[in-house]
């Protein structure tokens, strides 16, 4: 973030210096400093160091003035003193490839370089993909360390995995542009006041970019569709703190959402919602006095809080679905009023698409006319570009049938189907269909006409995840291109198959135990996920990427800390975190200033730390430590006495 010009509020207090002097800081940085909260506020630093937010944080929520940690103001005002000027552009991706088997010469071009104009979207991913191939050859040379000082430079901070509140996985989501994983967690268990991560997670590196504490966490036990991101990548949505529904930026410090909505009449689950494309609203389901359920709320104009009785309610009062049911869908239903169990907003953002079980349901907005109504055996799956939806079918035996989405006419003969939970995907402009068949039965290929293509014989995983509470079960990931297609096992496997004019097994990999589910990402990376464990490994090599494992209880007999929560000067507190044999290591928090590059470790464990932390630029990237320098101790007395030097 840039300072200058910004409007900004400085809420509770601030271990490091007094409100006063960094009031000053902040208008040397170019900053207007202010003492009241409006909408007219760029953000809210809050230094409530560890309280309970004080009333200029409760009013930007209200508002959604995003609020920063106080940390963030620290690692701001300290890369600001950092940076120097430029005017030149950095080099382009060819220039540096020609220098890629010259060592010096690359030096040289990166010592030359305008670092001011890097852009991290356009230029550190051909710069880390450059200097991981100069590696292979060469080893870690001195461009490796210089470019990570001048990331360093710009505000990379270090960043480990492993959250310190928070309870069980319970729910994740794929960006649309395949190179994130959002996951999110609920509260540590009897802590029901506490937080729960939502982490965003890097899938070409396998790293964690960014983590956002979330209040009483992500989702409900057992619940599906809790996380769920806007169609340009932007915004991400979570039903959290029970029946709340919230936008965040992913990849932004912010603590508080663009925007939030009570409107359940508080049940006590997680709401059932569909984020519109644009991640500004949702529809959320909920009891009205109208014959289709639910209404529109928005997400991003503070806090939203309505009822049907209207007591109480605040914030921009939600659309409601008006249209009646016509008189032969509730005939058919049997019932007067219809509401979604499980939905989606379609891309166009013209209507909802979902199911009721046994009924799936196309309505358009915003009315909420009731477009089709068809009776099912089970959930329904709707193609990734809205033109189809794919049901199993009342009857013995069971029919696949796949549906027209705009009119729910059949299209082409229904197919006689084995039980099975259904994956669609995209093979160019074509849609795809598999079906993993329970008990072990393998899965089967259809085209978009419902017409099948093959059986897969594959010992498929007895978890198949057919139903809405089956959690975090999804055992297939079809690849982007929709050529390949990954299968989870009963034997602890992911198999990989060509679905090209004939099937064939090209790969099989070992997922760790417990794993509920597995995506297929760009670059060819699988993020194989369960509730306490997360891999990422290449779908083609199965070459592991990095590999998580949660929960591990802190070994006191095994720790170089000299406690849970030692202080290690001043503001810095130890974020401690586990290696792979058990023993945990520490990073300064916040990791600024002097303790940017801070590690607290028993010995020289690089190559362990190289797989658990990373350098993250921009909160999307990730950047391996083993090319730049780390400050490692072996205790926290040796961490509080570099601390001083410093």
């Amino acid at each position: 973030m840039d300072l200058r010009g910004r409007t900004v509020v400085l809420a509770g207090g601030y271990r490091t210096e007094s409100a006063a002097k960094l009031r000053l800081r902040l208008q040397g940085a170019g900053a207007d400093v202010v003492d009241e909260v409006s909408r007219s506020v760029d953000v809210v630093f809050d230094g409530h160091d560890g309280g309970y937010p004080n009333e200029r944080v409760r009013m930007a929520e209200r508002l959604g003035v995003p609020v920063l940690p106080g940390e963030e103001l620290q690692a701001l005002l300290a890369v600001r003193r950092r940076r120097s000027g430029g005017s030149g552009a950095f080099p382009e991706p060819a220039a540096l490839e020609a220098a890629r088997d010259e060592p010096p010469a690359l030096l040289a071009l990166l010592e030359d370089a305008d670092w001011s104009a890097f852009e991290p979207e356009r230029d550190l991913p051909p710069l880390r993909a450059l200097l991981a191939a100069v590696e292979e050859w060469h080893g870690v040379t001195a461009a490796h360390e210089l470019a990570t000082e001048r990331l360093r430079e710009r505000g990379a901070r270090l960043r480990h995995p492993y959250p310190t509140f928070g309870g069980e996985l319970r729910d994740y989501a794929l960006s649309p542009c395949g190179r994130y994983l959002a996951t999110g967690r609920g509260t540590s268990k009897g802590d029901y006041d506490g937080t729960g991560p939502l982490q965003v997670w890097e899938m070409a590196t396998g790293r964690l970019v960014n983590g956002l504490d979330i209040p009483y966490g992500v989702g409900w036990s057992g619940h599906r569709d809790t996380v769920q991101w806007s169609a340009d990548g932007t915004r991400i949505a979570l039903a959290f703190c029970t029946n709340q529904v919230g936008v965040w930026d992913p990849f932004a410090a912010r603590a508080n959402p663009y925007g939030s909505a009570d409107v359940t009449d508080g049940y006590d689950a997680a709401a059932t919602f569909a984020l519109a494309p644009d991640g500004r609203s949702a529809y959320i389901s909920m009891g009205s006095q109208h014959e289709m359920m639910g209404c529109v709320a928005a997400l991003d104009e503070g806090k939203v809080f309505y009822n049907d009785y209207r007591l109480h309610n605040r914030g921009p009062e939600p659309g409601m679905l008006t249209d009646p049911l016509p008189e032969e869908m509730k005939e058919r239903l049997k019932r007067d009023e219809f509401g979604f169990r499980r939905v989606r907003w379609s891309r166009d953002g013209r209507r909802l698409l979902g199911d009721s079980e046994p009924w799936a349901a196309v309505v358009d907005l915003p009315g909420g006319r009731m477009r089709w109504l068809a009776l099912t055996a089970g959930p329904v799956a709707w193609s990734p570009d809205d033109r189809l939806a794919a049901a199993l079918t009342p009857g013995r035996p069971r029919r696949l049938t796949v549906f027209d989405a705009g009119t729910g006419v059949p299209v082409g003969e229904p197919a006689v189907q084995a039980e099975g939970a259904l994956h669609w995907g995209m093979r160019g402009a074509e849609a795809r269909l598999a079906v993993v068949v329970e008990k072990g039965g393998g899965a089967d290929i259809y085209d978009e006409h419902g017409g099948h293509r093959y059986h897969l014989p594959i010992a498929t995983t007895e978890r198949i995840g057919r139903y809405f509470y089956d959690g975090l079960q999804r055992p297939w990931a079809w690849e982007p291109a929709g050529e390949f297609g990954a299968c989870l096992t009963a034997g602890g496997q992911v198999e990989v198959w060509s679905l090209g004019g004939e099937p064939a097994r090209v790969a099989s990999i070992d997922a760790p135990e417990g794993t509920e589910g597995v995506l297929w990402g760009a670059g060819d990376v699988l993020a194989l996920i369960g509730e306490e464990t997360l891999r990422f490994v290449g779908a083609r090599t199965g070459a592991v990427l990095g590999d998580f494992v949660f929960g591990r209880y802190f070994d006191t007999e095994r720790s170089p800390l000299d406690d849970d929560f030692a202080t290690l000067h001043g503001m810095f507190q130890a974020d401690a975190f586990p290696l792979a044999d058990s023993s945990w290591c520490a990073i300064a928090g916040p990791a600024v200033g002097p303790a940017a590059a801070l590690v607290v470790a028993d010995g020289d464990r690089l190559a362990d730390l190289d797989a658990v932390l990373a350098w993250t630029v921009d909160r999307r990237f990730s950047w391996p430590i083993r090319w730049g320098r780390l400050d490692l101790v072996e205790n926290t007395e040796a961490a509080a006495a570099l601390l001083r030097r410093a």
